[in-house]
């Protein structure tokens, strides 16, 4: 009996240690710098919008809302306030309107993650991220595709698993001290053990297919883009204000932060 007693307490020391070196390895093994093929993967393989309901977007490093920045999956954060994400905006009849522009899922994978440290956060107005599958499911090393301002479908929680096309909610219209906005946004970002995620510019991660799709109406990925040099060069004017620490830019009038769709 005594020896029985002593083979349990050893494994319930040994078990702790056992779960350490797991993760240890893991983070070994999984930490290292983002690879050139992660770099190029195309996994964005279905619009995640129905570009029938929207007017236009914010360029990636654009001034508009507030300052949108982390460190980059190839570089280090950068130097000043900008935008590293893009506003949607819906055609004018949609403004305001909940429960009607769609969030689509752009690949087979799972919802992985309702952030909880969004200052804005609600049941109805959730940041959502979507995580494709991989070749290797016990990998942390992911992509994420990130809605903002979703009042997503009742049925779905973290690690749901959604399909391709298919709408997991609809955008959150009636935010702001009027009860009206007429945008939502969307990023890119990659995680792996003992980083900060990281932000990517989302349409160099789409398919040729969803490509061809946004070309069409004239968006392109050299069009979506203000150049970091020009950013640099071009500093964001702030408010002063700051939302989790993001400082709030001017209202915004420069022509060269928005892209808005032609008519095919």
């Amino acid at each position: 009996m005594a020896s029985e007693r002593s083979f349990k307490l050893r494994w319930l020391l040994v078990i702790p240690l056992l779960i350490v070196a797991f993760y240890l390895v893991m983070g070994f093994k999984y930490s290292g710098p983002v690879t050139k093929d992660e770099l190029n993967q195309k996994f964005v393989v279905i619009n995640p919008l129905d570009l029938s309901q929207i007017k236009g977007f914010s360029k990636y490093r654009s001034c508009m809302g507030h300052d949108y920045r982390g460190p980059l999956v190839d570089s280090e954060k950068e130097s000043t306030p900008r935008s590293m994400k893009h506003y949607v905006k819906v055609k004018e009849e949609l403004g305001g309107k909940n429960g009607v522009v769609k969030a689509i899922a752009p690949f087979n994978g799972r919802i992985s993650n309702f952030e909880k440290k969004d200052p804005e956060r609600k049941p109805y107005d959730q940041q959502v991220w979507l995580t494709p599958d991989t070749g290797d499911p016990v990998s942390p090393r992911l992509w994420h595709f990130v809605f903002f301002h979703i009042d997503v479908r009742d049925d779905l929680k973290e690690g749901s698993p959604v399909k391709a096309g298919e709408v997991i909610g609809t955008a959150y219209m009636t935010r702001g001290p009027q009860n009206f906005t007429d945008n939502f946004d969307m990023a890119v970002k990659f995680t792996r053990p003992g980083a900060s995620p990281a932000i990517d510019f989302p349409m160099d991660h789409f398919s040729d297919e969803v490509l061809s799709e946004y070309a069409k109406v004239g968006i392109t990925p050299e069009n979506m883009t203000i150049s970091k040099e020009y950013r640099d060069q071009n500093s964001c004017p702030t408010t002063g204000e700051s939302l989790g620490g993001d400082v709030y830019f001017t209202p915004n009038t420069d022509p060269n932060d928005m892209i808005f769709l032609q008519t095919p």
